[in-house]
């Protein structure tokens, strides 16, 4: 029997949607990250729920996803 996994954090439904808008499994390249100002483990952080993002970050990953900053709220 297969588990769907449902994503559980804000940055996790984004993702989630934005995979589903590509038609494939979206991985963080260096790009995204200099693009973002996000370091590779902050960003793993915020994606887990480890910690909250600033609205500098939200606004950043809003931008990149193409989403509003609204989509990072619970």
């Amino acid at each position: 029997m297969t588990t769907i996994e449902h994503p559980k954090t804000p940055l996790q439904r984004v993702v989630s949607k934005y995979e589903e808008h590509i038609c494939g499994k979206w991985k963080p390249s260096t790009q995204f990250y200099q693009r973002t100002g996000i370091n590779q483990k902050r960003f793993g952080m915020i994606l887990r729920g480890e910690l909250d993002m600033t609205l500098k970050e939200a606004q950043l990953l809003a931008k990149f996803f193409k989403v509003s900053t609204d989509e990072f709220n619970d």
